[in-house]
């Protein structure tokens, strides 16, 4: 399977509507890692355009337009820093062939 990246940003959604966004990851990547309050990592077979609007479904109509989603394959030459050892292990182990 893939890794996707997605980007998000939340602050207009109430706390239902973001527990819906991330239990709408879930659904699809049931291996997936929240790095920071802004940035998922999921292991998924569906192509990044499907997720986004996976995603998109679950927002309430109005927020829709306003709120901010990138998602993006990562490839097997992708670089970081600073993240936790476990965090790292994670991604290693998703990239993998």
């Amino acid at each position: 399977m893939a890794l996707s990246l997605i980007l998000h940003h939340l602050s207009a959604l109430e706390a239902e509507d973001e527990k819906r966004f991330f239990e709408a990851i879930f659904q699809i990547a049931p291996e997936h890692w929240q790095v920071s309050k802004t940035v998922t990592l999921a292991e998924t077979g569906v192509s990044p355009a499907y997720l986004r609007d996976h995603l998109v479904r679950c927002l309430p109509p109005a927020l829709r337009p306003e709120t901010e989603i990138l998602v993006t394959h990562v490839s097997a030459d992708a670089a970081w820093n600073a993240l936790p050892a476990v965090g790292e292990q994670w991604v290693r182990d998703a990239l993998a062939p």
